[in-house]
């Protein structure tokens, strides 16, 4: 039974949450607002804690992106987290938001690609980034693994990813799967 309804809540996630850019509605739902982190958690201690669980939530997916992009989270909370991503633009104004849930594939490589700035391929450039095809370019370009956007990220895979996005941010070079870059 719970896998059933786990599967049609799956479905309904890929169906319907970003998966068309063009139906945002603006409306916006944050749960877990106050979900707080371990307090003067540094980026080390924070990796170490991400890379053994089985699924990423929300509220630590946001705290990574925000280590890549500034070095470091100075939100407190989740909601802070939420809005600070809204006001540099790596998520859209619109959506729904949940500190517990487990992140998806789509959603991660959207925020990646957004806070990357990658140029995107064709089909990006023509309709705007949506969870599907940032997850298709970050797939071509090796950034992450196959698989659907509604997929649930696990912490090695978020961890991989998250390195990827800092070493391309730093040089605009993407790493191959050993983390080098070529020509270094």
């Amino acid at each position: 039974m719970c896998t059933v309804l786990q599967s049609l809540a799956a479905v309904a996630v890929f169906v319907g949450v970003g998966s068309v850019p063009g139906c945002v509605t603006g409306e916006t739902k944050i749960s877990g607002g106050r979900a707080a982190l371990a307090p003067g958690e540094n980026s080390a201690a924070f990796l170490d804690r991400i890379s053994s669980q089985d699924h990423v939530s929300e509220n630590d997916a946001m705290r990574g992106i925000l280590m890549v992009l500034a070095g470091q989270d100075t939100a407190a909370t989740f909601q802070q987290r939420v809005r600070a991503l809204r006001e540099k633009k790596i998520i859209p104004v619109g959506g729904n938001f949940d500190a517990n849930r487990p992140i998806g594939r789509g959603k991660l490589a959207y925020m990646i690609y957004q806070a990357c700035k990658f140029p995107g391929g064709l089909i990006l450039r023509l309709t705007g980034p949506s969870q599907r095809y940032c997850l298709r370019e970050l797939q071509y370009r090796g950034m992450m693994m196959d698989g659907f956007a509604s997929t649930p990220v696990d912490g090695m895979e978020f961890v991989a990813a998250l390195t990827r996005a800092d070493v391309y941010k730093r040089t605009g070079k993407v790493p191959d799967r050993a983390g080098q870059i070529e020509g270094e």
